[in-house]
């Protein structure tokens, strides 16, 4: 995903090849739930509160593993 198509507040579905912005993996679990964007700097992407609001991910991830949903 473009970067500038994202917005701090959005949220986002993370693909299921996905990793960290460090390139540790990614569990199931993360993956399987949507995220709200914390804060953007360039394709570094920081998620934040999960879309039901039980987790609270503060993790980077590039934005290419990132759909706007």
């Amino acid at each position: 995903m473009n970067d500038e198509e994202l917005k701090v507040g959005d949220s986002v579905k993370i693909s299921p090849e996905a990793v960290y912005y460090t390139g540790r993996q990614i569990s199931s679990l993360i993956k399987s739930k949507n995220w709200y964007v914390a804060s953007i700097a360039k394709n570094r992407v920081m998620l934040g509160t999960s879309t039901d609001g039980y987790y609270n991910l503060n993790a980077p991830i590039d934005a290419k593993y990132l759909t706007k949903i």
